[in-house]
């Protein structure tokens, strides 16, 4: 036995057999064995209950009286055997849609089109984006309009298949979660909205705002706001489903590069790549793709943001082993772009044509024949002079007298010296960053500086030569023709020639 449910179209009472009905034969109305079949459900008013075991008869052909009843139990019965029956159906009130008989056993309805049900559902009209199903093929196109089993009496078992009868999104590798649940009028209004695409909470970032509530805080709280986050999230994202994860529309660094494509060129053009750009969540690792406290969206200051890999040892593309860097940035005394926690000044962050990412060039080798140019990146802040000028009372306090022993040191046709023969580039524990020891010559042998600074100069005493001192208001050098080098350990590679 059906329970039906309407909405009370109809005055209460009682709807009653009939059995003397001129155009129908009486098996319309009674049961086989001549018992009642259609009665009011006592405790719902106007409900009506059939006993759907009861066999289909055939179509009328004579003329029903105004006052007969469509659903009898031999007679559209299926239009009231569903979980959810329209209202007026529920109480037999057809008259409610249709038009009395005109012969044929046809009932056309009362209004065209919409109309029938708009004159009492009115889902249209008072906003600015109309759902293009209602409009051009009616409610029907979604809706069934007497019974359904799935709840607005949809034509189909869900939502889902509802809308995929005319749009068609093959699930992906990755989903967006209301899309993946069939859930799709979460963010879309089924009939009509103020929004492009029947978005329920207007345009975007809006619409993904109502749940990504982190991210509008986050971009609501942030100085710096990624572009497209500003217009519409899609630009980065697939809204429903895609191929590669968060929904992007692409691997990642591809989608920043549909934007950003001189970056794009510059990266692929340079013969030395980020390895973090190519892993895990590649540009993402470094930038946030939504907002940011810091200028270029860069996740933290960049000391702190680069020591999120290299505090640990790691192993380069070439096979070398990058050192941990921790170490250096607690040293005593640190570079200047690296006390001010900018790694970008020296280092090419995205790619380079030099080793190590360095932004210009710079010798890599403990000797080197002076060219100017090697030294690029050291005179993007220091002056060239120093390499420059053979003697000054004011260029450099690492003098004797007025002899200027960067020049003396650099400045060399053969065999001069680098920075890193006496600097730790990054940071040191004694001043001017001299460091405690160097490699020597690309061997084994961590040659040791002994440096020992004074309020008038300073003295060294490395594994290259003798130990010598200078004094910046008396010349003490030791002449270097005079000195006898100290030779290295056996491992190391050395021709003995004075400094």
């Amino acid at each position: 036995m059906l329970l039906l449910l309407g909405c009370g179209h109809e005055e209460p009472g009682e709807l009653t057999t009939k059995t003397d009905t001129p155009a129908a034969s009486t098996g319309h109305y009674e049961s086989k064995d001549g018992s009642d079949t259609l009665r009011t459900d006592p405790g719902k008013t106007g409900v009506i209950q059939i006993d759907a075991s009861i066999e289909p008869l055939p179509k009328p052909t004579d003329d029903l009286p105004l006052d007969a009843s469509c659903i009898t139990p031999g007679c559209h019965t299926g239009l009231v055997n569903a979980r959810h029956v329209h209202g007026p159906v529920a109480v037999a009130n057809c008259q409610s849609c249709h038009e009395p008989d005109t012969g044929g056993h046809i009932y056309p309805l009362m209004r065209p089109g919409n109309q029938t049900c708009t004159f009492c559902h009115p889902v249209v009209g008072a906003r600015t984006q109309e759902h293009a199903a209602v409009e051009d093929s009616g409610c029907i196109a979604c809706h069934d309009p007497h019974k359904s089993d799935t709840k607005f009496l949809l034509n189909q078992p869900t939502v889902e298949l509802v809308c995929a009868t005319c749009h068609e999104t093959p699930l992906k590798k990755y989903a967006h979660g209301p899309f993946a649940a069939g859930q799709c009028t979460v963010c879309h209004q089924p009939h009509e909205a103020n929004a492009k695409n029947l978005l329920r909470q207007g345009d975007q970032p809006g619409q993904c705002f109502s749940c990504h509530t982190g991210i509008e805080a986050q971009v609501a709280n942030s100085p710096f706001v990624h572009e497209p986050v500003k217009q519409t999230c899609t630009t980065c994202h697939d809204a429903h489903t895609s191929g590669f994860p968060y929904q992007l529309s692409a691997a990642i660094p591809e989608t920043c590069f549909s934007c950003h494509e001189e970056m794009a060129k510059r990266i692929k053009a340079q013969p030395v790549s980020h390895d973090a750009m190519f892993i895990k969540d590649g540009c993402a690792n470094c930038h946030d793709p939504h907002a940011a406290a810091g200028p270029n969206l860069l996740r933290d200051r960049a000391d702190r943001l680069c020591m999120t890999c290299h505090n640990q040892p790691i192993e380069a593309a070439d096979g070398r082993t990058i050192p941990d860097m921790q170490p250096t940035l607690n040293r005593r005394f640190l570079h200047g772009p690296v006390r001010a926690g900018d790694c970008a000044a020296c280092h090419s962050v995205h790619g380079s044509e030099n080793a190590r990412l360095l932004r210009e060039s710079f010798p890599d080798t403990f000797y080197a024949s002076f060219d100017l140019t090697n030294y690029a990146l050291c005179f993007e802040c220091h002056s060239s002079d120093l390499v420059l000028t053979e003697t000054t009372d004011t260029l450099t306090g690492f003098r004797d007298g007025s002899q200027n022993l960067h020049y003396l040191h650099v400045n060399r046709d053969k065999k001069g010296r680098t920075c890193k023969a006496c600097h730790d580039i990054h940071g040191s524990d004694r001043p001017d960053h001299i460091a405690v020891d160097v490699p020597f010559e690309g061997s084994q042998w961590a040659m040791p500086i002994n440096f020992t600074k004074t309020d008038d100069g300073g003295s060294c005493s490395p594994g290259c030569h003798e130990q010598k001192t200078y004094r910046r208001s008396d010349a003490t050098a030791t002449p270097a023709d005079t000195t006898t080098p100290t030779p290295p350990p056996d491992n190391a590679s050395t021709d003995g020639d004075p400094s």
